[in-house]
């Protein structure tokens, strides 16, 4: 198969990812907000893209729940709140605890840009559980990378958090003491340890999103 052909192929993958990627983060920012309308045409004119790859990137955030559809209203940015980026921390938590060690040892090296200086803890567990489900469920993992962790990635933004109430920098050196725990321990095949660290990871990063939940409420 020729060169050309290939891309040909490919491109109305990529750029169907590229449309999804888009409004996934125009999104979870709050720059498109729950209730707005979303019209194929004039997102397909804005990106000079056609119909098609628009209109599958919508139907992967219906699917997602951050797009609705309805014959009356059309297509709108669905009502959503914290609560569902805890929803899918809870189900990124549960899933990395079940998989830490259960396959061959994780690379050490990935502790260095996990844990730098300059680097976010939340990012650092996302990359973490990303290796791990990746690794563990093959195709099934790919897809609760894409449903779970990328909207969680851009949810810890501190700008994006801070718009939706949200302030991880409570218990920030407490989260990176257990991922550097996790990690030693993952490194070290210590499966128990990993796990308990990871757990406890998960469980300051829910109450953290839980803290912008009962902000909104009161």
């Amino acid at each position: 198969m020729s060169t050309g052909s290939l891309e040909e192929q490919l491109r109305p993958q990529l750029l169907s990812g590229l449309a999804y990627e888009r409004l996934l983060a125009e999104i979870v920012s709050g720059r498109l907000p729950p209730g707005q309308r979303l019209r194929l045409d004039l997102l397909a004119h804005a990106w000079s893209v056609s119909r098609t790859p628009v209109r599958e990137a919508l139907q992967r955030l219906v699917d997602m729940r951050f797009v609705q559809v309805s014959p009356s209203a059309g297509t709108r940015v669905a009502e959503w709140s914290t609560d569902d980026m805890i929803e899918r921390a809870h189900v990124v938590g549960r899933l990395i605890v079940e998989k830490t060690c259960a396959g061959p040892p994780l690379r050490v090296h990935l502790q260095d840009p996990l844990l730098s200086d300059d680097a976010c803890e939340l990012l650092g567990y996302l990359e973490l559980a990303e290796h791990l489900i990746s690794r563990e469920l093959g195709r099934l993992g790919t897809r609760i990378v894409r449903d779970h962790i990328d909207p969680l990635r851009l949810f810890v933004d501190p700008q994006t958090a801070i718009r939706h109430g949200v302030d991880f920098a409570a218990d920030r050196a407490s989260r990176r003491n257990l991922l550097s725990a996790a990690l030693d321990a993952i490194g070290r095949q210590e499966p128990v340890a990993a796990r308990e660290a990871l757990d406890a990871f998960s469980g300051s990063f829910i109450d953290a999103l839980g803290s912008g939940t009962a902000q909104t409420a009161a």
